[in-house]
């Protein structure tokens, strides 16, 4: 009986491992289809800009710089999200990228193993965020009808509060 005990508790964990790769692998071509997203926004907005060029050129008029800076803005914005996706990929797959050459190394590596720089030793740290919650009493009203009702003047302000 030992020996099934055995057996069941490896098949189990490889079963755990074998999961925990799986969600990884689909993270990761989750964040890779983003990122092909974003380089083909990045091929459309290269092109919309190519034609608002031609179109100024054509006409020899100044309208459009507007337009084509904010396509250029855009075209930053998806190169900002393609890196932030590019980090996370990093991240699920628990590496880093070397400080001098780019390499893929490990998360621990103090040294990389392509030119040798020496690697920023990065620490983990937890923050614990308190989460406060929103009052369960609240009740909702309705406003039917608003009355016009005429406040006193400063003068009878003044009177009453002198009293």
């Amino acid at each position: 009986m030992d020996f099934f005990n055995k057996l069941g508790k490896k098949a189990s964990e490889t079963y755990q491992v074998t999961k925990e790769k799986t969600v990884k692998f689909s993270e990761e071509m989750k964040l890779r289809s983003k990122i092909n997203d974003a380089k083909n926004k990045i091929t459309d907005l290269y092109e919309e800009i190519g034609q608002c060029v031609y179109n100024q050129f054509k006409t020899n008029l100044e309208e459009g710089k507007e337009d084509i800076a904010n396509k250029c803005e855009e075209i930053a914005q998806q190169f900002d999200e393609i890196s932030k996706l590019e980090t996370q990929i990093l991240s699920l797959k628990e590496v880093k990228k070397c400080t001098k050459c780019g390499e893929e190394i490990g998360t621990k590596d103090a040294f990389c193993s392509k030119c040798g720089k020496e690697q920023l030793q990065t620490e983990k740290v937890e923050v614990k965020v308190e989460v406060q919650q929103e009052p369960k009493d609240i009740q909702e009203a309705e406003v039917t009808q608003i009355k016009n009702v005429e406040e006193p003047s400063n003068e009878e302000n003044t009177k009453n509060e002198e009293e």
